[in-house]
């Protein structure tokens, strides 16, 4: 029911927009609605500006990221605001930095355009009184200019509060990265952002702002979540693909069927399957795709109609953070493993996921974590 939809691309980004993002659409439209057709009018325009703003405070930390080899697979607006999916994290605390700041930097530079515009429009009184009436008289193109210089200065300066997972925060988080490491400086941040939370939503409470009170949720929260996924990232760091593939996984054949597919899916507990002819990788097949093509081609159907014919590949020795990075990058369910030119086997989310629960419960109890994979994998029969 709830969804993104695909409205345009820049730069080889997806900008997408969410299905709820229509009730935002609407509740501009209701607020300037008291004014008429014309209020209606005024209040669907300016709030499709302002989430164009959004768009390009997203935009300028996607193409920073860009600049720094990382991947952004797309832009999505959502009621809250928007969010760029990028598919690693930055690999220096500078880096992070500067894509942090390149957001505001962009709704700087806009405020100082309208700035300029409205002063040479309007002059100092002129602009100054059409801001006073935003939401008293009927609106105009002062109305507008007022409204969009406003938001701008307001996205600047709301998104440089210190605050994970915000843009403050992670400036933040990256300035004192560089002295104490990343994943200290999480936790320092952390707590620095509940705290912010905490008394925004003290402030929301006391003066009805029920937004502000959704936000400082979503703060306290996501804050908490940066913990989680900087543990992960560390983790995930420190372990070689070769420890999380299994080299005796059950492979299949291009002629086997659905049904086939699936026994083996339920009798191995695999989460995916390789499809391999003559020690060749084909393709990989999932048990989602395989439970969508049995919908569709009935259990006899040939299992190379279901499988995934082009993966990311990763090399045993690498790390299994690369591997997840180059997942999220091709947006694909698993990646082929080698050993130089030999196919191994296939890791998934699963394997990821259970390498983190066995790195955390060492963690847990104190215990010396196994060290780096530096030998060769044995190649699949």
């Amino acid at each position: 029911m709830f969804g993104s939809r695909r409205l345009a691309r820049i730069a080889g980004i997806d900008i997408n927009v969410h299905s709820t993002f229509l009730l935002i659409l609407a509740l501009g439209t209701m607020q300037w609605s008291r004014f008429g057709l014309r209020g209606a009018a005024f209040g669907l325009l300016s709030t499709v500006l302002l989430f164009a703003c959004v768009v390009l405070h997203e935009l300028g930390h996607s193409l920073v990221a860009k600049v720094f080899g990382i991947p952004v697979s797309s832009i999505t607006l959502l009621p809250i605001g928007g969010v760029a999916m990028m598919t690693r994290r930055p690999k220096t605390s500078l880096h992070e930095l500067l894509i942090a700041l390149a957001g505001p930097a962009v709704n700087v530079v806009l405020a100082g355009g309208l700035l300029v515009l409205g002063l040479g429009w309007l002059g100092v009184d002129g602009l100054a009184r059409a801001a006073t009436e935003v939401g008293t008289n009927a609106p105009t193109a002062r109305t507008l200019l007022a409204v969009l210089l406003g938001t701008n200065v307001m996205l600047a300066v709301f998104n440089l509060i210190p605050a994970l997972p915000m843009d403050g925060g992670r400036v933040l988080r990256a300035v004192l990265a560089m002295g104490l490491g990343r994943l200290k400086a999480t936790r320092i941040s952390v707590v620095v952002s509940r705290v912010i939370a905490a008394a925004m939503f003290a402030f929301a409470l006391s003066t009805g702002q029920l937004t502000l009170a959704f936000i400082a949720v979503f703060v306290f929260f996501g804050a908490a979540g940066e913990v989680r996924a900087e543990q992960q990232s560390t983790s995930l760091e420190g372990i070689a693909v070769a420890r999380a593939v299994n080299p005796n996984a059950v492979h299949l054949l291009p002629a086997a069927t659905l049904t086939e597919a699936l026994q083996l899916l339920v009798t191995t507990g695999q989460s995916a399957l390789a499809v391999v002819h003559f020690g060749r990788l084909m393709g990989v097949v999932t048990r989602e795709a395989l439970m969508s093509a049995l919908q569709t081609e009935g259990p006899y159907g040939y299992v190379t109609g279901a499988m995934l014919r082009v993966v990311p590949q990763v090399q045993a020795t690498e790390s299994l953070e690369v591997a997840r990075a180059r997942m999220n990058e091709a947006a694909a369910p698993a990646a082929a493993v080698y050993d130089g030119e030999t196919f191994v086997g296939v890791l998934t989310e699963r394997e990821l996921a259970q390498q983190v629960a066995v790195a955390e419960a060492f963690e847990r109890g104190g215990s010396v974590r196994p060290g780096p994979f530096h030998g060769r994998p044995r190649p699949v029969p």
